[in-house]
């Protein structure tokens, strides 16, 4: 027995539908052969095996202030802390906040760090610092100071280590 041919027809719909996915399959096939392509040849990174690279999660700090932005707090009454991260008596510092922050009459304490970019205006190079100032443009800080600040106004500014830990209570 022979088998008999029978022929396809197919409408011009059914047609254009077949051509519409050979070139949206042609396109894909396209696209991922650029992909390829410049992995390979751009970037170079095709055939190379991933680095372990590290990131740290960027957190926001909430205690740490710049001089522009530490008049401008919500608390009508606290200290601002002005040191260098990079001196020597940094961690003592840090503990003496940590000390002061235990107590249980302590108010806010927000620290700013003189090596941070925006606050290098205000740092003094020499002995030249200010012990009293009306504006922030004449703030400079020589190291480590303790502002007491009220109602977005300077009311002390002390920058001997023994005046402070009194100030504090510690």
């Amino acid at each position: 027995m022979k088998k008999k041919k029978t022929q396809k027809y197919q409408t011009e719909e059914q047609m254009e539908i077949k051509k519409f996915i050979f070139v949206l399959l042609g396109l894909i096939i396209i696209i991922i052969g650029i992909y390829f392509f410049t992995r390979a040849f751009v970037t170079k990174d095709l055939f190379k095996e991933t680095e372990n690279i590290n990131y740290t999660e960027g957190k926001i700090s909430y205690e740490a202030v710049v001089v522009g932005t530490m008049l401008n707090r919500t608390v009508s009454e606290y200290y601002v802390l002005a040191f260098s991260n990079k001196d020597n008596n940094a961690v003592y510092y840090n503990t003496l906040a940590s000390k002061y922050m235990n107590l249980e009459k302590a108010k806010k304490l927000y620290y700013l760090d003189l090596d941070n970019k925006l606050n290098k205006p205000y740092v003094s190079t020499d002995e030249n610092y200010s012990t009293s100032f009306t504006s922030l443009e004449e703030l400079k800080f020589g190291g480590f100071t303790l502002l007491k600040i009220k109602e977005g106004k300077v009311i002390k500014y002390i920058t001997d280590l023994e005046k402070i830990k009194i100030e504090l209570g510690i």
